[in-house]
């Protein structure tokens, strides 16, 4: 037991120090970079090259890097060179940063290239990338301005030109379709921006997005770009699954920016009290990315399952039930779970296969959608209600899924085993539903009793006065009814003219209806993809109103959340939410959906927003 204990000690030490010496040696890694202040540089003008060692290793050098030879033919060394240097511990972890500047005068017009840079430390050669600059002919002085006259240029290493882009990053540009593609959108900035605003989101026609949670404030780092030392703020990252084969464009997103700058002149006039470079003065400046093209491949058909839905990615398959024995009668909970990565959304609903002894009800369908780091995962979960109407041995035959793997660029089919319940008979009585009971339904089957309520004969009093009779009673009310009314209807107006969210919520239904018309005429196999979008608009755009909150900026959670807090009945949020999957699904798979099933959604919709209406009233 002993030696045991010893063997373990032992293996445990060596495990120690090995991890140790690896995470030196990774902490002792040497990075070099070079950048020059400006890359047009005015002839006879200063401009100055950093060069910037980082990691442990840059304190162990023995000797600083030297500027490249090749800059004396355009260059003249100006005021020697400075070193400054720091250092940071963190989490028992040193953290050097090294910077070396040398000054320059340009000297000769044209465009030159400041060669790499290069050090050698620990047998591994480190070097910088090569630097393109431009040296052009100087401007001529300015005119010294009259006393009265104000001088406004903005100083040109202020100025927001070439100081101030936006960049679009795609991680691939050919890819499946349905494979996930992460765009992000990135402020590159040497100026001091004060604000900025999307005015122009990218056109993402042709394919389903999904966005990343970004910090509210972007965090910035530094970054050499073309040389060039900027800040860098991430802005906008979203995953973009395209929905069917060819080339597909992402239209640039255009930012308006307010850039502080500073004036270089100050004159007598009192009013350039507020031009002075302390406060400065903000100009707005646009700035927009570049479109990018994706090459969208489709499926291989080699190999394609007969039962495949277009699904590409990750997945995984499986299925539960809640007890394997039961009476006749008695609900068996069916659970259906598809996870992995790539677009969970437009997951199908499984098909099951079940005896005709069983009843089986609409599932009832949760999403949970991780949207972490570069990747779209999660899962989708279908919970079946099933009621064993005979007893004997009854079987949930396997449950197939097939999808495109990414990774081996093959078909895959998942298939869950085959589960078998048990049932017994009970005392029950059986009692017939029919389809499309809820699953609270379900459970008041066979206990609701109606009776039928038996007429009384009513009499009526023969030979009564006229003035006696209710038409002689209406006739004198009815002018006081009509006037009542257009009291009622003047506030009515004043009110809708004053409240615009209670305007909006007044005329919800309305607009909802003229648009549900409208899609009922669309009811055509061939147009069916047009009839699902415009009973999506009248589902989104009736809870907006409803809710008083922008169409174009609502949420699935931030909706969820105002339900919530209006108390409304989650079997009615779950069945709004639904008819929305359903709209979203029909509007990007194949189309296959036929009069029959979309006169049945129709009248779903239809019974969707009446409830929600009543709840939200």
């Amino acid at each position: 037991m002993k030696e045991d204990m010893k063997t373990i000690g032992s293996s445990i030490f060596w495990i120690i120090i090995l991890l140790n010496s690896v995470s030196l040696s990774i902490a002792a890694d040497l990075k070099i970079v070079a950048s020059v202040d400006r890359t047009t540089i005015p002839l006879n003008q200063k401009f100055t090259l950093t060069i910037e060692l980082s990691g442990e290793g840059a304190n162990d050098l023995q000797q600083d890097p030297a500027y490249p030879e090749s800059m004396d033919n355009f260059a003249m060394s100006f005021g020697g060179s400075s070193t400054s240097q720091n250092i940071q511990i963190i989490n028992g972890r040193m953290s050097v940063t090294r910077s070396i500047q040398h000054s320059f005068i340009a000297t000769k017009i044209g465009n030159f290239v400041i060669q790499p840079i290069s050090v050698v430390y620990k047998g591994k050669t480190y070097s910088t990338k090569p630097i393109n600059i431009e040296i052009v002919k100087a401007d001529a002085q300015p005119k010294q301005p009259q006393r009265q006259q104000r001088s406004s240029t903005i100083r040109a290493e202020d100025s927001a030109e070439n100081n101030l882009f936006l960049r679009a990053f795609v991680n691939k540009t050919k890819v499946y379709q349905n494979e996930p593609i992460i765009v992000s959108y990135k402020i590159y900035f040497r100026v001091n921006i004060s604000s900025y605003g999307v005015s122009k989101l990218p056109n993402t026609a042709g394919f389903w997005e999904e966005n990343f949670e970004l910090p509210q404030s972007p965090q910035t780092y530094e970054e050499v770009w073309n040389g060039q030392k900027f800040m860098v703020a991430e802005i906008k990252k979203m995953a973009l699954f395209p929905t069917g084969p060819g080339k597909k464009n992402i239209d640039p997103m255009v930012v308006d920016c307010d850039v502080r700058v500073r004036r270089r002149a100050r004159t007598r006039d009192i009013f350039d009290f507020f031009d002075d470079p302390f406060f400065g003065r903000t100009v707005r400046q646009r700035i927009s990315s570049i479109p990018i093209t994706i090459d969208v491949m489709p499926l291989p058909e080699e190999g394609k399952p007969a039962d495949f839905s277009g699904a590409a990615g990750y997945f995984n398959l499986k299925a539960t039930v809640d007890k394997t024995s039961v009476e006749t009668n008695e609900a068996v909970n069916l659970k259906v779970q598809l996870s992995g990565r790539g677009n969970i959304k437009i997951l199908p609903t499984p098909n099951i296969d079940i005896s005709t002894d069983i009843e089986q009800y609409k599932p009832t369908i949760y999403e949970n959608i991780s949207r972490a780091g570069n990747t779209i995962s999660g899962s989708k979960t279908f919970e079946y209600v099933l009621i064993p109407r005979l007893p004997g041995v009854q079987t949930i035959k396997p449950i197939r899924f097939s999808y495109f793997d990414l990774a081996s660029k093959s078909y895959k089919t998942l298939v869950t085993p085959e589960i078998k319940i048990t049932v017994k008979k009970g005392r029950k009585q059986f009692v017939s539903s029919g389809p499309g009971f809820t699953r609270e339904e379900v459970k008041l089957l066979g206990q609701d009793i109606r009776y039928i309520e038996q007429a009384i004969p009513r009499f009526r009093k023969t030979g009564a006065y006229y003035y006696q009779s209710l038409s002689f009673m209406l006739l004198l009310i009815i002018p006081l009814l009509v006037m009542g009314g257009a009291i009622g209807y003047r506030r009515y107006a004043d009110k809708l003219a004053e409240n615009v969210a209670y305007a909006r919520s007044r005329k919800a239904t309305q607009i909802a209806n003229s648009q549900l018309k409208h899609a009922k005429k669309l009811l055509n196999e061939k147009t069916q993809k047009e009839f699902y979008s415009e009973i999506s608009k009248a589902l989104i755009g009736f809870l907006a109103n409803k809710l008083n909150v922008a169409e174009a900026g609502m949420m699935t959670e931030q909706a969820r959340q105002l339900l919530a807090e209006r108390k409304v009945e989650p079997q009615i949020v779950s069945a709004y939410f639904e008819c929305l999957q359903v709209c979203d699904y029909q509007r990007f798979a194949p189309a296959s959906s036929r009069i029959a099933q979309m006169q049945s959604f129709y009248q779903k919709v239809k019974n969707v927003i009446i409830k929600l209406q009543k709840a939200l009233a």
